[in-house]
């Protein structure tokens, strides 16, 4: 009987302990999927394009280095930032954050820089993913 209390003691305690610290990232092996966010044609220069992967918002930005794709969602609060091709930056509309083309802070509330999301171009498709930026 005691035994019993303790199993089901644990088994509280872990949920609740789980619950007031969970993990930072759930990994499985969903998450590494890409999505097809267009053709690559489509992306001129300068431009991006919003996608969703894994439900997520993700700027896909044809940046002179290169297909870059970003979580539009913004550090500090969680507002979808907006592409600005004449200044070229990220804006978040909330608390006039900015960050620059690679997602960084340039300017307001905001203190870490934006998620950045695996690109790359297969066949003249654009495929994004979580993980860290590079090819997929």
């Amino acid at each position: 009987m005691a035994g019993t209390f303790v199993v089901g003691g644990a088994g509280v305690i872990s949920a609740v302990v789980a619950y007031l610290f969970p993990p930072s990232e759930a990994n499985s092996g969903l998450t590494r999927q890409a999505v097809k966010a267009g053709q690559a044609e489509d992306i001129p220069p300068g431009r991006g394009k919003l996608a969703a992967v894994d439900g997520e918002p993700v700027w896909v930005l044809n940046s002179p280095s290169g297909f870059v794709a970003l979580s539009a969602l913004c550090t500090h609060k969680g507002c979808v930032v907006k592409w600005d091709e004449k200044r070229r930056v990220f804006n978040c509309p909330c608390h006039e954050g900015l960050f620059d083309e690679r997602g960084n802070v340039i300017a307001g509330l905001p203190r870490r820089p934006l998620v950045p999301f695996r690109v790359g171009v297969v066949h003249g498709e654009l495929h994004v993913s979580r993980g860290e930026a590079g090819k997929v």
